[in-house]
């Protein structure tokens, strides 16, 4: 397989497992301590993945006040649930990240707490956490455990503990995932590398990956453009702009909103010639209940577009570490 360190997957993914105790401990003092509600704050890619977590908890029937929030726009304009008992989740890599600290230090001006997992010690938003984890490539199991904790405290997710039991299973399916997709993502990046645009499609816990992929990767990473779109409001103005040599790379997950991608694929199948679809219910998770493998859909994505990105990076012979204005200009 092109550039790919099996070793290298199984330690993050394990390095997840590993991270979990250690966010539980933060959620439960958390909630002894007691809140008002919850705020997940990011900007890009961050509040994308907080985003994908919100669906999840939605389609278990959460009726936690949670609440996600662009770290721009809260500090611009705020939010009138906000308050002191407020709790701040985030997530950072570089731990710099200008909105997301200037976010928190407005949630901490009003006394409210700030629950972290920032990759990077030493850095800012690690020091201005009140709660902290470190890890590297683990951000989902901390997502995953902070929002599923919070609903098994407040009694909303009976199957916790069966839930993450099985969840031990996941880095050596991960790489059977990666192993399994790699050709049909080898043949996606040597047929559609060059197109003009791609619009990407997705549903439910789904659309924000598919936001994220297309803005964070293959935008900033691969100076690719695209249109993501959710399956929901793709009927309500894309799908006039879809012709037979217009690419769709659709990302169907197993939750409750499969079947608006259904409807989805089923039209641009008639329109279209360019059309690939990259299926979570196509990849084994031994080990995984059938009735969890809808919540994992984001994991299971994920794992497949990091192999269309290796061949995506190889067919456009442009490394994905090379940005022409992020965090080079002064903007």
């Amino acid at each position: 397989m092109l550039n790919y360190d099996e070793n290298k997957v199984l330690t993050e993914h394990r390095n997840g497992l590993a991270l979990i105790p250690q966010v539980e401990e933060m959620v439960d003092q958390a909630c002894r301590e007691g809140y008002s509600n919850i705020f997940y704050i990011g900007i890009g890619g961050t509040v994308l993945s907080a985003g994908q977590m919100n669906h999840m908890a939605k389609q278990l029937g959460s009726r936690l006040p949670l609440y996600v929030e662009n770290a721009a726009d809260f500090c611009l304009v705020g939010n009138p649930f906000f308050d002191g008992r407020s709790l701040v989740v985030i997530e950072s890599a570089s731990g710099d990240t200008k909105e997301v600290v200037e976010a928190v230090k407005k949630a901490h001006e009003a006394g409210a707490r700030v629950l972290g997992y920032v990759e990077t010690p030493g850095t800012p938003l690690y020091e201005a956490c009140d709660h902290v984890v470190s890890a590297r490539g683990c951000s989902y199991y901390f997502w995953y455990t902070v929002t599923l904790r919070f609903l098994k405290n407040a009694g909303m997710f009976a199957d916790y503990d069966r839930f993450f039991r099985e969840l031990g299973n996941l880095p050596e399916a991960v790489v059977g995932i990666h192993k399994a997709a790699d050709q049909a993502a080898a043949d996606y990046a040597k047929t559609y590398c060059d197109e003009p645009i791609t619009y990407l499609v997705a549903s439910g816990n789904l659309e924000d990956w598919a936001v994220l992929y297309g803005m964070c990767i293959m935008e900033e990473m691969l100076w690719m453009r695209t249109r993501p779109i959710s399956a929901a409001n793709f009927f309500h103005g894309t799908l006039e702009v879809i012709e037979r040599d217009v690419p769709v790379l659709l990302l169907k997950g197993e939750d409750q909103t499969r079947p608006e991608m259904d409807r989805v694929e089923d039209f641009v199948r008639k329109i279209s010639a360019k059309v690939t679809v990259f299926d979570a219910r196509d990849y084994e998770l031994p080990g995984i209940s059938r009735e969890f493998r809808g919540l994992l859909s984001p994991l299971v994505i994920r794992s497949v577009c990091q192999r269309i990105s290796t061949h995506l990076e190889d067919r456009r012979k442009h490394p994905m570490d090379i940005r022409r204005y992020y965090r080079r200009l002064d903007y």
